[in-house]
């Protein structure tokens, strides 16, 4: 049976897959109205992101954004399904049942990250940064920029949340390019940790107000 680092070894070939995927999974990320749809993309683009991380550093250190990611994800995850939950309760409406939202902000959404994609595909922007793969310093310029447009079309805490966390993705491809050193990974480690506890208390404080019924919670 193949062993971790030897399954690791063989999907660096897929490097650039990868890439791909993961500017999908972010698109889908900041279209997608349903939030349970944008949490698993959100977790997607994570895995993804510590498969590229293998190139700057050892897989015990870069396989932390699934530790991390993952953590974050089960925070958000447990937040807005107790917030959801309650809503659908005093509605009425089954806890299975997506809801699709093509309204006003969704059209808007999806403008906005269409043109980002354009942008992208067209002028190939990148911040060069030493020691940096420019593969890699491409798509982590993709990332603060599709952050921006979260931060700017987000109505709602997970939205900041995910915008946020793609700027912390970006930034960790610079600075573990300039300096693979364990404190920095685990520093910023817990930055994202401390964004994942103070979006969840978010999520809840705001998720509550939709609450038809917020004293019988």
């Amino acid at each position: 049976m193949p062993t971790l680092h030897a399954l690791l070894t063989f999907a660096q070939r897929f490097h650039t897959s990868f890439i791909f995927l993961g500017v999908l999974l972010v698109a889908a990320m900041l279209i997608f109205s349903d939030w349970r749809l944008a949490l698993a993309a959100f977790a997607g683009v994570k895995v993804l992101a510590g498969l590229l991380f293998l190139e700057l550093m050892p897989p015990e250190w870069a396989l932390q954004q699934w530790v991390t990611g993952g953590l974050v994800g089960i925070m958000w995850f447990l937040a807005a399904r107790r917030v959801d939950w309650v809503r659908r309760k005093q509605l009425g409406i089954p806890w299975w049942q997506p809801e699709w939202r093509l309204n006003p902000s969704t059209l808007m959404r999806l403008a906005f990250v269409l043109l980002l994609l354009i942008t992208i595909y067209t002028t190939r922007p990148y911040v060069p940064i030493p020691k940096l793969p420019a593969d890699l310093a491409r798509y982590a310029t993709f990332l603060a920029l599709a952050g921006l447009v979260a931060l700017g079309l987000g109505d709602r805490p997970m939205r900041w949340g995910f915008g946020l966390s793609l700027w912390l993705l970006a930034s960790s491809f610079g600075v573990h390019a300039l300096q693979t050193q364990v404190d920095f990974v685990g520093l910023l480690a817990g930055f994202e940790l401390l964004l994942g506890f103070a979006i969840a208390y978010f999520i809840i404080v705001d998720g509550a107000r939709a609450w038809p019924r917020w004293e019988e919670a």
